[in-house]
Parts: structure tokens; C-alpha cells; sequence
């Protein structure tokens, strides 16, 4: 087999109607309490992705001062081609059919279809719901990108650099960033939510054990809370609507706070989640790919 080219790309490579496929087979895969269906480090995503991969959710390994990109990037495409991920062109066993979206280069290789699905996914969600949770050991992520009809892809960030991915149903998100924002089980009672000055805030979250800042964003436009447990209590800081030319920090300035119980950490989660709207050329796009690809 030959060596897949190893450089980082500069622009995002299009996607193919073989790409839409993927996802659609990916969103298809969806299961109460599913199984990890991969795991991707920060070196692998960039590298098949370009610097964009980690414009939204980060890459805490690759950041490192310490690491080379460029050579880790590299190494990484070669270890994806190593377990048959990708192929160059000319060893291509599928057609990639037409171009979709996206002006860029086309890939010099052929991706496996289900990671080929995940990597489409990332880039084309409608709306998404991101959980920032800092624990004593570090900062951690948790995204739902979703789709048309109740899609989701699932995607945890550790602390080391590995994107975790699953596909859960729409309907089990809120309890799923629950568990997230509550990892101690902190959530006990609910009280009234209450002014509080800045200062007050800062001194309270500076105590606490977790803390999470949830964005909700779809249309570039959204909402924004900030969840802080200590023993026995969890505390919500509702930081309002957040709009496409904010800055997509919580602002505590006028924020109220109050306890919530776990009952209603999942209810506010869940109304925090965006909907999205069903697609109705969802089911022609798939079919029409999957002719294309088949081809």
C-alpha cells in the first residue's frame, strides 16, 4: 500500500456524497445508552481535519508547548492508514461520488465510511449543546452536535487529548449532560434563585468541587448557564442568551443564582437543549448518496 500523503491540510477538504452516507449510516446507529463507537486523538482530527477540527471543542493535547504538531499529525495519518481507517486514492475500494459542500481540496485518500461519517458530522450539525466541566484534575468537554429528525453525535474530550464518540437518542441528552454536570450526585434540593454581586459569585464558584458552563447554540444564536456543586448542593447561575457576536464567556455581572435539585438540573438542561427541525430531503439525500456511492 502506498503512504497516504501526511501533511496537515491548510483548507477543510469537501465533502462527498460518499461522506453523507457515512453520517446517515452513523445518526442510524443511534441507542439508549450506546456503545463508544470510536476514539479519535487531537493529532488524528487535525490531521484529517486541518487546524479547524479544533476551532469548538479544543485540543489540550496537541496545545501542548511540547509537542511538535506538524510531526504528530503526520504520524497520526500514518497510524490511521496502518489500521486500514484510510487509503490512498488509487487503492480506493468505493466511489466518492459528488461533491456536496465545500470549495476545498478533495481528500487524497479514502477515509473508512463510518469514520469518514463521524469526521462529516463535526462539520455540519444544525445546532449544538457544549458542557466545559473543571474538576480538581483538570478540564474536561462534553458535545452533542444535533441534526435533522433527532440526530445526535456525542463527542467527550479528555483532559490527555482522546475524543470519546458515541450516538445517543435525542430524547436521553439532558440526562446524559446531568450526570456530567453532576459527577458527585451533588444535587439535592431546589431553592429560589436570588441576586447575588459579582464578588459573591466568584467567591462561591472559587469553593466548588465542579464546575460546568453550558452553551447552547443553534442559528449562532443561543443560551448560556453555569453549574457549580459543592457537598451536597447544586447551584445554577443563569448567564441568559447569548448572540453571534458574543464573546461566549459567562457574564456573572447580572446573573441570578439558585439551588436546584437533580429533577430540575435535567428539566432546565433540557430547555436549554435546541431543537432542530426535521428535514424533509433528509431520507432523498441519503438514497441519493447511497445510488451515487454505489456506483
Amino acid at each position: 500500500m502506498t503512504t497516504p500523503t501526511t501533511q496537515t491540510p491548510e483548507a477543510e477538504f469537501r465533502i462527498t456524497e460518499r461522506d453523507m452516507l457515512g453520517a446517515m449510516e452513523t445518526l442510524g446507529m443511534a441507542a439508549s445508552d450506546p456503545d463508544e463507537l470510536m476514539v479519535l486523538t487531537d493529532e488524528e482530527l487535525e490531521g484529517l481535519s486541518g487546524p479547524s477540527a479544533h476551532e469548538i471543542v479544543g485540543d489540550p493535547y496537541l496545545s501542548q508547548a511540547v509537542v511538535d504538531r506538524p510531526s504528530a499529525t503526520s504520524t497520526a495519518l500514518r497510524s490511521l492508514a496502518a489500521r486500514h481507517l484510510l487509503a490512498p486514492r488509487g487503492d480506493a475500494t468505493e466511489n466518492e461520488g459528488d461533491t456536496v459542500s465545500g470549495d476545498g481540496p478533495e481528500r487524497p485518500y479514502q477515509l473508512d465510511r463510518r469514520l469518514a461519517g463521524v469526521i462529516t458530522l463535526r462539520r455540519i450539525p444544525m445546532g449544538m449543546v457544549m458542557c466545559q466541566r473543571t474538576l480538581a484534575g483538570g478540564t474536561t468537554t462534553l458535545v452533542h452536535y444535533l441534526y435533522p429528525a433527532g440526530g445526535v453525535l456525542e463527542e467527550y474530550l479528555t483532559i490527555d487529548g482522546f475524543h470519546h464518540f458515541s450516538v445517543p437518542p435525542a430524547d436521553e441528552i439532558a440526562q446524559r449532560i446531568a450526570r456530567f454536570v453532576d459527577p458527585f450526585e451533588d444535587a439535592s434540593d431546589d431553592g429560589d434563585p436570588v441576586d447575588s454581586s459579582r464578588e459573591e459569585l466568584e467567591r462561591r464558584i472559587e469553593g466548588a468541587r465542579a464546575v460546568t458552563v453550558l452553551t447552547s447554540i443553534v442559528d449562532g444564536e443561543g443560551a448560556q448557564a453555569t453549574f457549580f456543586a459543592v457537598p451536597g448542593h447544586m447551584h445554577l447561575v443563569d448567564t441568559g442568551e447569548i448572540d453571534s457576536g458574543s464573546t461566549g464567556e459567562s457574564d456573572l455581572e447580572n446573573a441570578l443564582i439558585g439551588e436546584i435539585g437533580p429533577e430540575s438540573l435535567v428539566t432546565v438542561i433540557d430547555e436549554l437543549v435546541p431543537a432542530t427541525v426535521d428535514g424533509e430531503d433528509s431520507d432523498t439525500e441519503t438514497d441519493d448518496a447511497a445510488e451515487s456511492s454505489d456506483s
